[in-house]
């Protein structure tokens, strides 16, 4: 029997306890669920296909390793029409930018993460974030991070009300965003928290539910 689980808390439902089709969560009121074939604990195992209101986080040592799955991720969004924005420390968008198609590099808005995430304000980022989502009928796709030199302003509990305030953007406005974290760049401290703030996870090429996610209300 499918599983409806709620893209902003995780939270999972029998498909018959709705019908056929979702009703809003009854645990945070959200109307956007994935659905999951499987019981319970298949469903938590099994993989998940990255769709509008997905936020996933991806936590990486080597730059080369995880740059197939970037590259990816763009390829789709841009063959989908969808607006694809990607804010890449240098190594990872060189490995990135190395494995794209080149009508797909010129596609891509290329941003820097100093540009996203320096003199970091919680308000200040998430507010630009949802003005970007915000200003398109299509989908937007995000793949973003902050590298070392942005990452020396960010205060963790700045970042932590940050991540929560961009969740709930991302799952109302029907974004899909992976945030990419550095193991070698990043204290942490800041990693912690993006493990925490994220829906989804990556490991190993795989989008997986993330049991580490804590939801808490923006």
């Amino acid at each position: 029997m499918p599983i409806f689980e709620c893209s902003r808390c995780n939270e999972m439902t029998y498909s018959a306890s709705f019908g056929t089709t979702a009703d809003a969560c009854a645990r945070c009121g959200s109307r956007r669920q994935r659905v999951v074939d499987g019981g319970f604990d298949e469903a938590r195992r099994s993989n998940r296909t990255l769709a509008a209101g997905d936020h996933a986080a991806l936590v990486y040592d080597d730059a080369a390793t995880v740059a197939p799955f970037c590259a990816r991720f763009l390829t789709d969004g841009v063959n989908a029409g969808e607006r694809v924005v990607a804010g890449l420390q240098g190594d990872l968008r060189e490995a990135v930018c190395a494995l794209l198609a080149p009508d797909v590099e010129l596609a891509v808005e290329w941003e820097d993460p100093r540009s996203i995430y320096g003199d970091f304000d919680a308000d200040r980022v998430a507010g630009s974030y949802e003005a970007l989502i915000a200003a398109e009928s299509r989908t937007t796709r995000i793949l973003a991070g902050p590298d070392g030199e942005s990452a020396e302003s960010i205060d963790i509990e700045d970042f932590a009300r940050y991540e929560r305030i961009a969740h709930g953007i991302i799952t109302a406005h029907g974004a899909v965003v992976v945030c990419v974290f550095s193991a070698g760049s990043l204290a942490p401290e800041l990693i912690d928290v993006g493990l925490r703030r994220h829906g989804l996870s990556v490991e190993d090429g795989v989008v997986r539910r993330n049991e580490r996610f804590e939801y808490e209300p923006a």
